[in-house]
């Protein structure tokens, strides 16, 4: 436990204004190779939306499947259970939902939203830091998964801050560090990135994502598909209406 005990430290160490920004010229530049390394600024605006599939693993036994789609403030993924079950997210920009395995639908609030949404709030997230963080603070060189790497720590307005380790060599994003959820529903996520390679796009994607909640929990999404600007409209992405509904009478939730 001491090493989460050591990322709950690290997430409080800095306190930025909600006005205030900042951003290290180190930081810029860590940024700026990284945008290089996935294939560069040019390349990346010219893919509007994506299309990913894959399974999901638990100590290397398939558990699940998922499919993610995103475009610009709009996002949906759906992960598949063998009994049959899923269990949905998504936002269309404004609203941020859920619905449960069991169908239960929930509206994300306060600072579950507010997580949510910025994540999602872009197609290509690094080319937007700079206006969705009030800082981007540059922490050292550190050694992750065995890889020198570059620190860097970002603080949104709301100081939810998101630690990412970009490697040295390649420049390529290997590690996030973040407090999800709020109240009792607070956990730790860490995440390991990695198995990039070049799509049709031009651009390097990852195809492997190991999620450790907490201590004792891991799950790990292997990509085995990513297709660009194949979404012909936005009706993937309309809220469902057992969450419009929520909206309207707040009670049924």
């Amino acid at each position: 436990m001491l090493f989460f005990a050591t990322l709950f430290a690290c997430f409080a160490i800095q306190d930025i204004g909600q006005d205030s920004k900042e951003s290290s010229p180190t930081a810029e530049s860590v940024i700026e190779k990284f945008i290089a390394a996935k294939g560069g600024e040019s390349s990346l605006r010219k893919i509007k939306n994506v299309s990913i599939k894959g399974s999901v693993f638990s100590n290397d036994e398939k558990v699940g499947a998922f499919e993610i789609y995103q475009a610009a403030n709009r996002h949906l993924s759906i992960n598949r259970f063998p009994d049959g079950s899923s269990l949905r997210h998504g936002t269309d920009g404004k609203l941020a939902w859920e619905i449960d395995v069991k169908g239960k639908p929930t509206l994300l609030e306060g600072q579950r939203a507010r997580d949510y949404i910025r994540h999602y709030e872009t197609l290509h997230e690094s080319l937007e830091w700079s206006k969705q963080f009030n800082a981007i603070l540059y922490a050292g060189k550190k050694t992750v998964q065995d890889t020198a790497s570059h620190h860097l720590i970002f603080v949104a307005p709301d100081n939810r801050q998101i630690n990412r380790y970009f490697s040295i060599e390649s420049g390529l994003l290997i590690r996030e560090e973040q407090v999800e959820g709020a109240g009792e529903d607070t956990q730790i996520l860490v995440s390991e990135i990695g198995d990039y390679v070049r799509d049709e796009s031009g651009t390097t994607v990852s195809r492997r994502r190991l999620n450790h909640f907490g201590a004792a929990y891991s799950i790990e999404y292997r990509i085995e598909s990513v297709e660009s600007n194949t979404l012909k409209d936005d009706s993937l992405f309309k809220v469902p209406d057992t969450v419009t509904e929520l909206e309207e009478n707040p009670d049924l939730q």
